[in-house]
């Protein structure tokens, strides 16, 4: 009886590892069409870490948390935002610098929506 009962516990304890596992590492395909988030979705600033990490790179969030528009972007970055998730385990949008090298330039800069048209931007930490 103690057998069973301790089976019983340990199918009880690896179903719940591998549901926290499944939630950790899988989030694109558990969290993110339940929580209705991605890179176009507007986060809450607030609540944005200081680093994320995308395309296998870390990125820091602005020192000063400047919120930028579009045109400001455009201005300042010369383009069009690379908008990125800041949620672990982000797919790798195109621009952005990744670990494998590219034949062109790539964005040492990304940006996480926080608003209709409000974007914080996270630099490149340790150079393309």
């Amino acid at each position: 009886m103690t057998t069973r009962g301790g089976r019983w516990t340990i199918v009880g304890i690896l179903f719940a590892i591998s549901i926290a596992l499944g939630w950790a590492i899988v989030p694109g395909l558990i969290h993110r069409p339940i929580a209705a988030v991605g890179a176009t979705a507007i986060h809450d600033a607030a609540t944005l870490p200081d680093h994320i990490s995308v395309c296998g790179r870390s990125w820091s969030k602005d020192v000063l948390g400047r919120k930028f528009s579009r045109a400001q972007v455009n201005a300042q970055f010369g383009g069009e935002p690379t908008l990125v998730e800041p949620l672990p385990g982000p797919p790798c949008p195109p621009g952005p610098c990744t670990q494998v090298a590219q034949d062109g330039p790539c964005d040492t800069v990304v940006f996480v929506r926080v608003g209709e048209d409000a974007y914080l931007d996270y630099s490149l930490q340790g150079g393309p």
